[in-house]
């Protein structure tokens, strides 16, 4: 047995409400976190550049 599998099986026996490592592959994967971010950073430029055109 991996040592995920192994993890999955300690995990299942716990409540739902608890976070599950299972399928975690130990990378933070930056390409998705920009992705996520992309819209909210836009929003924030075309406000800043709003308030300058304003002043």
């Amino acid at each position: 047995m991996t040592h995920m599998e192994i993890k999955a099986i300690e995990d299942a026996g716990r409540s739902s409400m608890v976070w599950s490592t299972e399928g975690y592959d130990g990378q933070t994967h930056y390409a998705d976190v920009f992705k996520a971010l992309a819209p909210a950073l836009f929003i924030l430029a075309a406000a800043a550049a709003l308030m300058l055109f304003v002043l």
